[in-house]
C-alpha cells in the first residue's frame, strides 16, 4: 500500500492479486465517512490496470499532472510516502519496482533535460528573494514573519530546510494553528491582534498569504532600514503603497509570477523530451513485469540445477568445492536459456554439469 497526499492530490496505490480498486475505495470511504455512496465514489478515478497505473504514477512524479508544470516538490512528497510505506512494512515487490522506476525517471529528467532548472514555486521564490535582498550570512539573521497557516505557509516552512533562516515568527487568525506550526518547526508565534494593529516594526521580512483579507497590512513596517514585503495572497494582504518608500521592497503574486515565466517557458520546451523518458521507462517496467513468470520459472530451474550439482559432487567425492556450486548453477541456467534443446536430450542436463565440472577441475 502506498498513500500519496499533496496540496491538491490524494492517491492510493496498492498491490494485490485479488482486490479491486473499487473495493479499496469503498473501504477508505467507509473508514473516513462511515459509508460509501455512489456520489462519493464518482469523485474518484479508478484503475485495475498495472500498465495504466504505472503510467499515471510516472506522469505524476514528473510533474506533468501538477497544477504547476514540473513541480519539483512532488518527487519529494513521493519519496516521503515511499519511506512511510517502508517503515510500515507495506511495500510489495511490484510497488517497489514501480517506485524505483519513478526515481530512475526523475534522475534521467534531471540529467538529460532543462525541465528541473530553476523554480516555478512561488513559495520557493519568496524564500529565495530574502537571500537576494539580504546577501550572504546577513539573510540568516533577519527577523521573518509568516502570515497565515495554509498551504503556502506550509511550503515556506518546508523550503526553510534548505535556506535555514534562524529567526522566524508565524501568526494566524487561529492561535491554535499558529501554535501548532510553531511547535512543529521550532519557531515563534506573533499575536494576530498585533498584526491587525499593524505593529510590525520589529520584522525585516513579512511574507503574507491569508485568503480574503485585502490590505491587511497598511502601515507599521520599518521605514528606516531595508524591509522586504512579499504578498502571496489573492486578493492582496499588503498595501502596495508601502512599496513607495525607498527602503521598502514590495512584491505581489503577479510580480513573482512574471519572474517565474521564463522558467516555465524552459520547462514547457522540455516537455516532449520528458514525455519520451517517461514512456521509455514505463516500457522498461512493463518488460520487467512481463518477464516475472519466466523469472519465477528460472529460479525454480536454478534450484533444480543446484540440487543436481550437489548430488553430482557428493557422488564424485568433490564436495569440498561448494563455494563454486552457485556460480556453476548460474552459468548452466544461462546456457540452458540459450540452448533450451539441451533439456530435451536424454541426460542433457547431467552432461552439461559434467562439462562444467571438468572445466573447473582442470582450472
Amino acid at each position: 500500500l502506498f498513500l500519496l497526499f499533496t496540496c491538491n492530490r490524494a492517491e492510493v496505490y496498492f498491490e494485490s492479486k485479488t482486490t479491486s480498486s473499487k473495493a479499496v475505495l469503498k473501504a477508505f470511504l467507509e473508514f473516513k465517512l462511515g459509508e460509501s455512496t455512489k456520489l462519493e465514489e464518482s469523485r474518484f478515478d479508478l484503475s485495475d490496470s498495472t500498465e495504466r497505473t504505472t503510467a499515471h504514477m510516472l506522469r505524476v512524479s514528473a510533474g506533468l499532472e501538477s497544477s504547476v508544470l514540473g513541480d519539483a516538490e512532488i518527487i519529494h512528497q513521493i519519496r516521503m510516502a515511499w519511506q512511510s510505506s517502508l517503515k510500515s512494512g507495506l511495500q510489495g515487490s511490484l510497488l517497489e519496482r514501480a517506485l524505483q522506476t519513478v526515481f530512475r525517471t526523475h534522475k534521467r529528467i534531471h540529467n538529460e533535460t532543462a525541465y528541473r532548472d530553476g523554480t516555478t514555486s512561488t513559495a520557493y521564490k519568496a524564500m529565495k528573494m530574502i537571500h537576494t535582498t539580504f546577501p550572504g550570512e546577513a539573510a540568516r539573521e533577519k527577523r521573518i514573519l509568516f502570515v497565515g497557516a495554509g498551504d503556502i505557509v506550509q511550503q515556506l516552512f518546508a523550503y526553510n530546510a534548505k535556506f535555514d533562516f534562524r529567526h522566524i515568527w508565524v501568526t494566524n487568525r487561529s492561535a491554535e494553528k499558529a501554535t501548532e506550526l510553531a511547535r512543529q518547526h521550532s519557531v515563534h508565534t506573533f499575536p494576530w491582534e498585533s498584526l491587525e494593529s499593524n505593529k510590525l516594526e520589529f520584522f525585516d521580512v513579512i511574507i503574507s498569504a491569508v485568503s480574503g483579507r485585502r490590505a491587511l497590512i497598511r502601515e507599521g513596517v520599518s521605514l528606516d532600514r531595508e524591509t522586504l514585503l512579499i504578498d502571496l495572497a489573492v486578493p492582496g494582504n499588503i498595501d502596495p503603497a508601502l512599496g513607495m518608500h525607498p527602503k521598502v521592497q514590495w512584491y505581489d503574486l503577479d510580480a513573482i509570477s512574471r519572474q517565474l515565466e521564463k522558467t516555465q517557458a524552459r520547462r514547457a520546451a522540455s516537455v516532449r523530451k520528458v514525455e519520451e523518458i517517461v514512456q521509455t521507462e514505463g516500457q522498461h517496467f512493463l518488460a520487467w513485469l512481463e518477464l516475472a513468470p519466466k523469472r519465477a520459472a528460472l529460479a525454480k530451474r536454478k534450484a533444480e540445477v543446484l540440487q543436481k550439482i550437489q548430488v553430482r559432487f557428493a557422488e564424485s567425492n568433490t564436495g569440498t568445492w561448494q563455494p563454486e556450486w552457485t556460480v556453476m548453477a548460474d552459468r548452466i541456467v544461462r546456457k540452458l536459456l540459450k540452448q533450451p534443446e539441451t533439456l530435451k536430450k536424454k541426460d542433457g542436463l547431467e552432461h552439461l554439469i559434467l562439462q562444467y565440472e571438468e572445466r573447473a577441475l582442470a582450472s
